[in-house]
């Protein structure tokens, strides 16, 4: 099995050198234009508020009533062979003890969502820079007590479950989620989340193509279009990496395109094979014990990278390019070996 130790310890410094002078995992800053006369304004309504403040199951029937997409994407209400049930459902959580201590929580990290709005605010005024005619959607922040969805993003509305994204210190957590997941459950991922969940409807690909090429170039298109869209959020935040993960992927650059050259993976149609690279997994153990999970997403980031600085491209004309092999070829991607 391939391991990252082999790189020579001269080797290394000279690649942290590099990625350093690229602030590849610090502080992003992409050249980014500015964007300061674009107004955007955010409509930010607190679903969550409203839900802690229900005091009786009549209450808790109007609020549904009046939020279908709540009651829909949340509490899942069409699998219920009642809409009672749903009903008892929330009042239960809202009338539980633990609801005042999470609603606690909630206060303390997000407060008024200042620095959420304008995180928001500011990515939205980058998206419009890059597409003028985009619509800012109506924003809800919600409590979903993990019956539902963390986020439910679309091109007019977008759903933010608050505790899902409460942190370590928090006293409830999805337990679903293994740890290597649940880290990115923080605040500061919430943005660059919707933001990269709101690249598929501009993610242009061919359907017709299995490829694992194919898969790596869509999510290398959607990474670069968070990256222009939030040009300070770190790299590495962006895909949801530790910096050291990021550094490793980084150094060894080289050594992951030699596995998949070698293996010949990148026109493997296999699922079972493709799922190793690009499923959510502690670590791509196939490469080595330092290499992260999901990397041929972040492989596929630096070819689409490469690709964008050789044809110096526009963003929307990038987001439009279909054919993943064409794409590759006109990368030039080869990493140096260091």
């Amino acid at each position: 099995m391939l391991e990252f130790a082999s790189m020579s310890s001269v080797c290394r410094i000279i690649a942290l050198i590099l990625l350093v002078a690229n602030s590849s995992c610090g502080t992003g800053n992409r050249n980014a234009p500015d964007v300061d006369d674009i107004e955007v304004t955010i409509n930010l309504k607190r679903w969550d508020r409203e839900i802690f403040a229900l005091e009786s199951k009549q209450q808790v029937a109007g609020f549904l009533q009046q939020n279908p997409l709540y009651s829909q994407q949340f509490l899942h209400v069409d699998q219920y062979p009642h809409d009672s049930l749903a009903v008892n459902y929330l009042n239960a959580f809202v009338q539980n003890p633990a609801s005042a201590a999470l609603k606690s929580e909630i206060d303390d990290i997000f407060g008024e969502a200042e620095l959420l709005t304008g995180q928001l605010e500011q990515a939205f005024r980058y998206l419009k820079y890059y597409y003028p005619q985009a619509k800012v959607p109506q924003i809800y922040t919600a409590v979903t007590g993990f019956a539902g969805n963390d986020l439910f993003v679309s091109d007019s509305v977008i759903i933010i479950g608050l505790d899902y994204y409460l942190g370590e210190g928090a006293s409830y957590r999805p337990l679903e989620f293994p740890q290597y997941i649940l880290k990115r459950y923080q605040q500061e991922y919430i943005v660059p989340s919707i933001i990269l969940l709101l690249s598929s409807g501009l993610n242009k690909t061919d359907l017709e193509d299995k490829s694992m090429l194919a898969e790596m170039v869509y999510f290398g298109k959607a990474y670069h279009f968070t990256s222009q869209i939030l040009p300070t959020v770190p790299d590495s935040l962006l895909i949801g990496y530790s910096a050291q993960e990021w550094t490793d992927a980084s150094q060894n650059q080289d050594i992951i395109w030699a596995h998949f050259v070698e293996h010949q993976l990148l026109y493997e149609t296999s699922h079972f094979v493709k799922k190793k690279y690009m499923d959510e997994r502690p670590k791509t153990l196939e490469i080595g014990d330092k290499c992260p999970g999901r990397i041929g997403e972040w492989l596929g980031w630096q070819i689409v990278g490469k690709y964008a600085d050789e044809k110096e491209i526009e963003l929307q004309q990038l987001m439009e390019i279909s054919d993943a092999r064409q794409l590759f070829i006109q990368s030039n991607y080869k990493p140096q070996v260091l």
